[in-house]
């Protein structure tokens, strides 16, 4: 890093800005904090918590307000910056995260400058900048190198405040082999695809002692090897246990499904998004996705004790009138843990979001609502109204007591591990059961108070999550 001291007299205060769902410890302002705190006094402010609109800073000679930006919270992103000018004229307003890296122009108009892409590798540049009051108005860093996020959870303003079911983010590689057009990993961080140094994990995961983790990593599966040192250096960490995202057809592989058996993986989330062919190919998901594989590969990964969740991208192309029916017989039949809801999705500031206008229409231009929530774009001969129906049938019948129960009993469990299944969706169900009752599906508008509602676990909750970490412990055991 720089070789300058640390002025214990400036601070930074990093902002998480109101989101959806909330609660889930972030990765990424942990890791910027880490970086900055060489140089810095450095603080974060998370604003999921409290009225976003009554926030007032404390803290003295801030030299500058860091805002982490996307599309849902634009518009809280402005009025906040607004303010902090206001009453800090002195302070630099900076904004990182998705929104600067896909609109990094626009979002010039309310900051003074944007970061896109990867703060680690422009970190040196920047502070030498900050520092000479020198600071360009564009930075993105690239996805070269094997540096990895490397959080600091002492930053975390009250850990527990935030869901602890999900985890502790761990990042062990950057980037994405594959080409679905949707995604916006290759506009965030480019096509290389990079690992964190063993070495480099080593000396991150003892932090992690004792608490589930959640590897974060787009593709954490890309590299078999990989996997299989990593799951070794998380089995002696300590950790109670821990989920990854990876793609289907790479779990069809027993070195790595054991590797993972015997580090305590509890579930693989797969994009598995649909289980019509032609919705896949739609998507550029053909080369990853193979329906005829589903069913085998799911019930070989469950019969090595690990659970599949999946994803459901709604209103892709070919959604029919039995599409969500078929899903959930599909995905109850199959044990599927839980399943991730996200409409189809083509951001502004993507080359994708002009090249889909000549295959259907996007309902509305609004930045807001490009937040995977909400229904922005309708392939032709999707009906919307059948989308949004059919979703919340799906979320209704899934995340109902009785379905999930039931759902426990479709793949090969022992007690303490059905009951981790149950109480895992206690949890996560809540998002969905909001949607209802809020009515986001049918007016979308409405999602605006699920942002900008402060967050508190209920002692309902709380109960839950102590039950699931014992039930944890349990298994570790043995």
């Amino acid at each position: 890093m720089i070789g300058l001291m640390k002025d214990r007299n400036e601070n930074i205060i990093l902002i998480d800005l109101p989101t959806f769902p909330k609660g889930v410890i972030s990765l990424s302002l942990l890791s910027v904090a880490a970086c900055l705190s060489k140089s810095y006094s450095v603080k974060i402010v998370d604003l999921n918590f409290t009225d976003y609109k009554e926030y007032t800073p404390s803290e003295k000679d801030v030299v500058m307000f860091g805002l982490k930006v996307s599309s849902q919270n634009f518009e809280q992103a402005i009025t906040v910056s607004k303010k902090l000018k206001s009453l800090s004229p002195s302070s630099k307003i900076v904004w990182g995260g998705e929104l600067p890296s896909l609109l990094p122009d626009m979002c010039l108009e309310y900051a003074e400058s944007v970061l896109g892409g990867l703060f680690e590798p422009i970190v040196d540049a920047f502070v030498a900048d900050l520092k000479a009051n020198n600071l360009q108005q564009k930075y993105f860093g690239e996805n070269n190198s094997n540096i990895i996020s490397q959080p600091d959870f002492s930053f975390l303003p009250g850990a527990k405040k935030y869901y602890q079911f999900m985890g502790y983010p761990l990042e062990t590689s950057r980037g994405c082999t594959e080409k679905c057009i949707f995604c916006m990993v290759h506009t965030m961080q480019k096509k290389n695809y990079n690992l964190s140094s063993l070495d480099a994990l080593k000396n991150i995961l003892p932090q992690y002692k004792d608490k589930f983790i959640n590897v974060v990593d787009y593709n954490f599966g890309v590299d078999s090897h990989h996997v299989i040192e990593a799951s070794r250096l998380i089995k002696e960490s300590g950790a109670v246990g821990w989920m990854a995202e990876m793609c289907i057809e790479l779990l069809d592989n027993d070195e790595v499904l054991a590797a993972l058996k015997d580090s305590r993986c509890k579930m693989i989330y797969c994009g598995l998004e649909s289980i019509d062919q032609q919705s896949l190919n739609s998507v550029h998901k053909m080369n990853t996705n193979h329906i005829e594989s589903y069913e085998r590969i799911i019930r070989k990964v469950q019969s090595y004790g690990i659970q599949i969740a999946a994803g459901i991208i709604l209103g892709l192309e070919g959604t029919h009138q039995n599409t969500f029916e078929e899903l959930f017989k599909f995905y109850q039949r199959m044990g599927i843990i839980y399943a991730k809801l996200t409409f189809l999705t083509y951001n502004p500031g993507t080359k994708v979001h002009e090249y889909v206008k000549k295959k259907g229409v996007f309902l509305n231009e609004k930045i807001p609502s490009y937040d995977g929530n909400q229904l922005t774009y309708l392939p032709n001969g999707v009906d919307a109204k059948y989308v949004q129906s059919g979703a919340t049938e799906f979320i209704g019948k899934y995340y109902s007591l009785s379905g999930i129960v039931a759902r426990s009993f479709n793949t090969k469990l022992s007690f303490f591990a059905r009951l981790e299944f149950i109480l895992f969706n206690f949890c996560y169900r809540k998002v969905y059961l909001q949607w209802l009752q809020f009515d986001t599906l049918r007016k979308p508008k409405n999602m605006k108070q699920l942002v900008e509602l402060p967050f508190e676990k209920s002692n309902f909750t709380k109960r839950i999550e102590k039950a699931l970490h014992w039930v944890r412990l349990q298994q570790m055991k043995n």
